[in-house]
C-alpha cells in the first residue's frame, strides 16, 4: 500500500471514530431527561424525594432533615422550560438545567428542602390543574404562591423548624419574595438571578406582560424588614442588575437589603461553582 492510500485509510478511520463518538454523545443527550437529571443530582446529595400536596397543586420536593428543630433552608426552582420560542409555550416546564436543585445539593448538613414549581416533574394526570398559563402568564399567580407556601408548611412541620430562610433562583426569586410577604417565620431571603420586578423585565425584553401574575416589587415594602441579599450575574443578559435595583427602589429602606454582583456568572451558569462561598456569607444585619 502506497503512502497516499495509507493516508486515505487513516482519514477514513478518523471519520468513522468521530461519527461513533458523535452518535454516543447524541444518544446520551437524548436519554438525559429532566427527571433523570433531578434524580442524579438528588441522589448524589443524598436528598429524599417526595410529592406533596399544596392547595391546587402537587409539588416535587427533595429534602434532608438532619437536625430536628434547626432552621430550615428552602430552595425554590426557576421557571424551567416555559417557552420553546417567543410565541410558543412549552408543553412541559420541567427544567433541563435545575439550577435551584444544584444549589440545594451544595448543602451538606442541616435542614434543607428544594421545591420545584407547579407542573414541573409531576405528571399532568396527578396535577389536573396544570395548564400552560401556570408556567407562562400565571407563573406567579396567587394560587401558585399559596401552593408553595402550603408545601413549606409541611416541610417546616416535618423538620420541627421554627424559622426558615428562602433561596429562590430566577422566577423562584419572585416566588420567594411573594411567599415571604405572606408569612411571619422567614428570617432571611436570598435570590439568585431573581426576577424581582417582572413588569420592568418584560418591558426591557419587549415581550408581553405577565398579566396573570403577582409582581414581587409590589410587596417590596412588606418584606423590607427581612434580611435579604440578591445575587446578580455579571454576564446575565436575561435578568440583569436593573431588575434588582428596581425592586430595591420599592423597598423604602436599605439597611436590610444588599445586591451582590457575581463575576463571571450568567443567568444559569456559574452559580453552582460560586454557591459554597456565597452561602457561607451572612445575610445583612438589619440592626
Amino acid at each position: 500500500m502506497n503512502d497516499e492510500s495509507m493516508h486515505g485509510l487513516k482519514s477514513y478511520c478518523r471519520l468513522l471514530i468521530n461519527l461513533v463518538l458523535l452518535a454516543l454523545v447524541t444518544q446520551s443527550c437524548v436519554g438525559h431527561s429532566p427527571e433523570d437529571t433531578a434524580v442524579a443530582v438528588s441522589d448524589r446529595a443524598q436528598l429524599h424525594k417526595a410529592e406533596l400536596r399544596g392547595e391546587d397543586f402537587i409539588l416535587r420536593v427533595y429534602y434532608r432533615f438532619d437536625k430536628l428543630g434547626a432552621p430550615l433552608r428552602i430552595y425554590l426552582e426557576g421557571d424551567g422550560r416555559a417557552w420553546l420560542t417567543k410565541t410558543r409555550a412549552s408543553r412541559n416546564p420541567s427544567p433541563k438545567n435545575p439550577v435551584g436543585l444544584y444549589l440545594a445539593a451544595q448543602e451538606h448538613k442541616g435542614n434543607v428542602m428544594y421545591i420545584a414549581r407547579p407542573c414541573q416533574y409531576i405528571s399532568f394526570e396527578k396535577n389536573p390543574n396544570c395548564e400552560y398559563p401556570y408556567w407562562t402568564d400565571k407563573r406567579f399567580a396567587s394560587e401558585v404562591i399559596d401552593s408553595v407556601s402550603a408545601v413549606i408548611d409541611t416541610g417546616k412541620k416535618k423538620a420541627g423548624a421554627e424559622k426558615l430562610e428562602i433561596v429562590g433562583f430566577s422566577g423562584g426569586g419572585a416566588v420567594a419574595i411573594l411567599v415571604a410577604a405572606r408569612r411571619s417565620d422567614v428570617s432571611g431571603i436570598r435570590t439568585v438571578a431573581g426576577n424581582l420586578d417582572h413588569r420592568v423585565w418584560t418591558q426591557y425584553h419587549e415581550v408581553d406582560p405577565l398579566r396573570g401574575s403577582l409582581n414581587a416589587a409590589d410587596v417590596a415594602e412588606e418584606v423590607a424588614h427581612i434580611p435579604q441579599v440578591h445575587y446578580v450575574g455579571s454576564e446575565d443578559e436575561n435578568v440583569g442588575r436593573y431588575v434588582a435595583e428596581s425592586f430595591r427602589s420599592r423597598v423604602g429602606r436599605d439597611n436590610c437589603i444588599k445586591i451582590e454582583m457575581v463575576k463571571g456568572a450568567n443567568h444559569s451558569i456559574g452559580w453552582e461553582q460560586a454557591w459554597p462561598d456565597l452561602i457561607a456569607v451572612a445575610i445583612p444585619d438589619c440592626r
